[in-house]
């Protein structure tokens, strides 16, 4: 086991900005496995991986992308050659232009999808807790299948049904989708429950995000 000086005399070799050296066995930590990531979790890879994920039918060339995302030629097409690299998207070479286009196969893709919707949904999930006995994200959005046209289909559960629907109409301001929002009380969750019970159960099949 390394003693503190020597534990801080690693961190002064390997800022964040760098690829650190293998770890030696016995020398490992619970988050070592990101530093193969660094290039994935840049705001720049990330902002590609929303565009070409939500336009999955979809394919890109370079400076297609470079004009859509407001970046360098350059920063994109090294960012999307480390994303085919992670078998996040794939390539097809057209006589000099190269097309990129979102891997649906890729389960790791499909989950980053989700991610951020999760990470658009915060603050309103966050708002929410107090006022609602349940909170579902379900449909495209939940299986991370969504596109940029797609409705965010949120299963509210609530007594308080007007304060929910004046959080939805104050955060749906910052959202570049709809959201597509069931608001029930608990006994109109029952008669849907009983009333119509396969759209319920596409309903639980979704994502809880709070209750």
């Amino acid at each position: 086991m390394l003693n503190i000086k020597q534990h801080n005399d690693r961190d002064r070799r390997h800022p964040d900005d760098e690829t650190p050296e293998p770890a030696t066995a016995g020398d490992l930590h619970p988050w070592d496995f990101l530093d193969a990531y660094g290039s994935l979790l840049r705001k720049s890879s990330l902002i590609l991986l929303v565009v070409l994920g939500r336009e999955y039918t979809k394919k890109f060339h370079v400076r297609e992308l470079s004009r859509m995302v407001e970046r360098d030629v350059s920063l994109v097409s090294k960012n999307l050659k480390y994303l085919e690299a992670m078998d996040l998207v794939t390539r097809e070479d057209v006589g000099n232009l190269a097309f990129y286009q979102a891997k649906m196969e890729s389960v790791l893709l499909r989950q980053m999808k989700i991610w951020f919707t999760l990470l658009e949904l915060q603050a309103l999930i966050r708002d929410l807790q107090g006022v609602t006995t349940n909170v579902v994200l379900y449909g495209s959005c939940a299986r991370g299948e969504d596109t940029s046209a797609s409705d965010i289909d949120l299963y509210i559960e609530t007594t308080a049904k007007e304060a929910v629907r004046e959080m939805l109409q104050r955060h749906q301001v910052a959202l570049s989708r709809e959201f597509s929002p069931i608001v029930h009380t608990p006994d109109e969750t029952y008669r849907l429950k009983t009333e119509d019970a396969p759209f319920f159960d596409s309903i639980r099949q979704g994502i809880v995000l709070s209750g």
